[in-house]
Order: structure tokens, then C-alpha cells, then sequence
């Protein structure tokens, strides 16, 4: 049973970030992923400063006891920003993540924002305060940034199941962790942008371990379809790009495309 909820401001956004960074080793022996260069700055501050920019006035970055360094870079804030800090001990999965801000949260809504993921976009209007002003704007416990991608990638993420015909944002009714292509109940992938009402954490802790014996987020928010709760999808349009950097090649992809950003903005 979903608690009632009066407040759809978004204000709060939690960061995690204590993802080991395996695929980037040796790399990340020597610095977390999340600060990796990215351009002139790091992956995590192109992050914050979107973050920002939409509107986000609390910040807890959720990270491990080797990631303090993002600790040191950020500090406690900086523009009438205030930024937390929680420790994930052990990496249980998105879920478990997100579960960590749960005291920092409250009974708010919030947002989450993966720390290894940025989004292109020649938009006014980012995708993330697309997110926002849909939760705010509908019957949302659950909001989803969603990316087209080839049929024969789906298993790499995260798919969701259009309750209707796609638009730029359109209800849900199911989801899949990494289905086969065969399987995949649409193309649209999962791209790391989320807002939820605060009752996500009860579907969190009735959540078993999923894919790779982990806590995935997905399956809460299945449990949250299954009560019931609406959760709807941003779709990223035309010349927005979802930018994982979380193995080398899409981390040299990453960053060719700031280069060329750069350069197109100092010719």
C-alpha cells in the first residue's frame, strides 16, 4: 500500500557511486571512474552541474569507503548547493544504492542520477528537468529517462513495456532486466535519470536479488507497477545520446564526443 503523497517538488537528487569500476581497470586503481577526465573536468561534475542547472538544491553522493576522493573534489557544497555524503559498505546493487539516501530523503521525492553517466542534448530543456516536470506534472510515484536503442543491444539494459503508444514521455506497465532481443517488450532502454516518491524504499526492501545476485532497481519499480503506482517514461529525442562510461569504449566515445563539443565552441 502506497503512502498518499502532497509534495511532487523535486529538490533532493541522490549520486551513486560506489560502483567498483572493473570494467575501467587498471585505470581505476589510481582514480574513481567518476572522476575520470571527461573534456576539461571530470565525468561526476559534468553530472552535478546538470544536476544543478535543473534546479537540485540537495545533493548526497552515495559512495564507498575507497571513493573519498569524490569527497575531496566536491566538498560540501558550492552556490547555495548543499552536497551529503552517504557509504554504501558493500555494492548490493542499484537498489541497495538508492536504499542508503533513505534518511537523507525522508518522506520527500527526490531524484536519481547515475555518476557514470552523462546525456547530450541540443535541447533548451534537459532531459532531467523533463523528468522532474513530468513527476511533478502527472499522477507519477515513478519517472524514467528512456533511450532507443538497437534491438540486438537490449540485453545490455534495462527495458521498459509502453502501456501506449510512445511520446516524448508515455505511462509503463512492465520492465525487464537485460532480456534477449526475442524477449525485450519494446527498444527502449533504461538511461540513467529517475525521479521516485518516497515509497520506493518499501518496494526496495521487499526486492529479492535479481540479475547477477543483485538489487535491482527495476524489479522494485516492477513492484511498484504491480500496486498499482503509475510510473511514467522521458523518451530522449533526436541528437540526445546517453553516454555510459563504464568500459573503455564507451568512455573513449565519451570523450571524443566533449572534444569535438569543445572544439566546435572555440572555433
Amino acid at each position: 500500500m502506497q503512502t498518499p503523497i502532497t509534495n511532487k517538488l523535486i529538490t533532493k537528487a541522490v549520486i551513486p557511486a560506489a560502483g567498483k569500476g572493473t570494467r575501467l581497470l587498471p585505470l581505476t586503481k589510481a582514480v574513481p571512474k567518476e572522476l575520470i577526465p571527461l573534456g576539461t573536468k571530470p565525468v561526476l561534475e559534468h553530472i552535478v552541474e546538470e544536476v544543478i542547472q535543473a534546479g537540485i538544491t540537495q545533493i548526497l553522493f552515495v559512495i564507498s569507503e575507497q571513493k573519498t576522493a569524490i569527497r575531496t573534489h566536491f566538498g560540501d557544497g558550492f552556490n547555495g548547493v548543499r552536497f551529503d555524503y552517504e557509504f554504501q559498505r558493500v555494492q548490493k546493487g542499484l537498489a541497495d544504492a538508492i536504499f542508503c539516501a533513505k534518511d537523507f530523503v525522508s518522506a520527500d521525492p527526490f531524484a536519481v542520477v547515475l555518476g557514470d553517466s552523462t546525456i547530450e542534448t541540443d535541447r533548451d530543456i534537459l532531459p532531467f528537468r523533463r523528468v522532474l516536470d513530468t513527476y511533478e506534472n502527472t499522477d507519477a510515484s515513478g519517472v524514467i529517462v528512456v533511450q532507443k536503442t538497437p534491438r540486438d543491444e537490449v540485453a545490455r539494459y534495462g527495458i521498459v513495456k509502453p502501456k501506449s503508444d510512445v511520446a516524448p514521455s508515455f505511462q509503463i506497465d512492465g520492465l525487464v532486466e537485460k532480456p534477449m532481443p526475442d524477449e525485450a517488450p519494446s527498444e527502449y532502454a533504461i538511461a540513467g535519470r529517475y525521479a521516485f516518491d518516497a515509497n520506493i524504499f518499501e518496494y526496495i526492501k521487499r526486492t529479492a536479488p535479481g540479475a547477477n545476485g543483485e538489487l535491482q532497481i527495476t524489479d522494485s519499480i516492477g513492484l511498484m507497477l504491480a500496486d498499482g503506482a503509475e510510473v511514467w517514461c522521458v523518451a530522449l529525442e533526436d541528437n540526445e545520446i546517453r553516454r555510459d562510461i563504464g568500459t573503455f569504449e564507451s568512455y573513449f566515445e565519451a570523450l571524443i564526443a566533449e572534444i569535438n563539443r569543445i572544439s566546435r565552441s572555440d572555433a
